[in-house]
C-alpha cells in the first residue's frame, strides 16, 4: 500500500500523555555528509522506536490479535538538529482511534528533553494479509487503551531546562531520568488515591500496609541510582523487586477478600517488574551511565 511522508510547518501537537519512552544514541552512519542526522535517519529512529513500543505492549507488529499494522501516511515537523553522539529521547503516544485506524505520535528531543528535535505523526491501519485489505481495529487491542491497562505518563514540557535538575552538559541529575522510577512513582501516586477510595471497603491496617510497601518501591529504585557501587545498585534493585512482590500479594489479598478489584494495578505491577528486570540487566552488564 502506498504511503505518504510530508514535512509540516504547522505546530504539531503531541498528546498530553505518553505510554513509552526510549533513548537511542546517534551513530556516524546516521549522519548526512558527516554533519547531522538526515531525513531518512529520523524515520529510521522512529521505526526503531515503534518496534520497541509494540514489544513493550506485548505485541509483534506483524501479529496484533492476528493482524498486522501498516502506515498510511506520516507528518514530520523538524525543530532541531541531532549530531554525532547525541542521545535522542523518543516519547511515544497513541491517540485518535477510529474504526480501522489510529495515530502514533513520536516526540524526539535531546539533552534530557531540554532541546526539541522533531515531532512525527503516523496514521496506522490494521491490515489482513490473507484478505489483502484493511480491517477494523481488533476490539481486544482498543479495549486495553480504553480501560487504562497501560500506564500513561504526563508529557513534560520540552525545551525548558530546569536548573535544579539539568547540568551544563544537559543531563538530568538523579533518578528522575529512569523510566522505571517514573513508572513506579506514577503508580505510587495512583495507588495512594485508590486507597482513599477503598476506605470503608478494606481494613484500615491493610490499606496502611499497602501504602507503606508501595512507597518503598520508588525509594529503592532511587537508591540504586544513587550509589556508585555496582553491588549496592544490584542489592537495591533486588530489594525493590521484593517490595513489588509483597505489594503484589497484598493486592491479591484484597481481591480475594472480594471487596475491590485491583486487576488493573496487578497488570501495572507486571509492567514495572519488566522494567526493573531491564534495569537490573543494564546494571549487571555495566550499561548504566556514570552517576552525576
Amino acid at each position: 500500500m502506498n504511503s505518504k511522508v510530508q514535512t509540516s510547518q504547522a505546530e504539531a501537537e503531541f498528546p498530553s500523555e505518553y505510554y513509552f519512552s526510549t533513548e537511542i544514541p546517534i551513530r556516524k552512519i546516521d549522519l548526512s555528509l558527516d554533519i547531522h542526522v538526515s531525513f531518512a535517519s529520523v524515520l529510521d529512529l522512529v521505526m526503531e522506536a515503534h518496534l520497541q513500543f509494540f514489544q513493550y505492549l506485548g505485541y509483534s507488529v506483524t501479529d496484533i490479535h492476528g493482524n498486522s499494522i501498516i502506515f498510511a501516511n506520516a507528518s514530520i515537523q523538524y525543530q532541531g538538529e541531532l549530531l554525532y553522539k547525541d542521545k535522542v529521547i523518543i516519547d511515544v503516544s497513541l491517540d485518535n482511534f477510529g474504526e480501522k485506524s489510529f495515530d502514533l505520535y513520536f516526540r524526539l528531543s535531546k539533552r534530557n528533553r531540554a532541546e526539541k528535535v522533531s515531532v512525527v505523526k503516523i496514521r496506522v491501519l490494521f491490515f489482513d494479509y490473507k484478505l489483502r485489505k484493511v480491517v477494523p481495529i481488533p476490539s481486544e487491542f482498543k479495549k486495553k487503551f480504553d480501560t487504562g491497562k497501560y500506564i500513561k505518563m504526563q508529557s513534560p514540557e520540552i525545551g525548558k531546562e530546569i536548573s535544579s535538575a539539568v547540568g551544563p552538559d544537559g543531563f538530568v541529575f538523579g533518578f528522575r531520568k529512569l523510566e522505571v522510577w517514573n513508572l513506579a512513582h506514577v503508580f505510587l501516586l495512583h495507588l495512594y488515591e485508590l486507597c482513599e477510595s477503598w476506605k470503608g471497603k478494606v481494613e484500615p491496617s491493610l490499606l496502611e500496609h499497602i501504602r507503606s510497601i508501595s512507597s518503598l518501591l520508588p525509594v529503592r529504585i532511587a537508591g540504586a541510582w544513587g550509589t556508585r557501587i555496582r553491588a549496592e545498585k544490584v542489592k537495591n534493585i533486588l530489594r525493590a523487586k521484593v517490595h513489588l512482590e509483597e505489594l503484589r500479594y497484598l493486592l491479591i489479598l484484597v481481591a480475594d477478600l472480594g471487596k475491590v478489584d485491583p486487576s488493573q494495578e496487578l497488570d501495572d505491577l507486571q509492567t514495572i517488574n519488566s522494567h526493573l528486570k531491564k534495569y537490573l540487566n543494564k546494571v549487571r552488564t555495566g550499561e548504566t551511565r556514570k552517576i552525576r
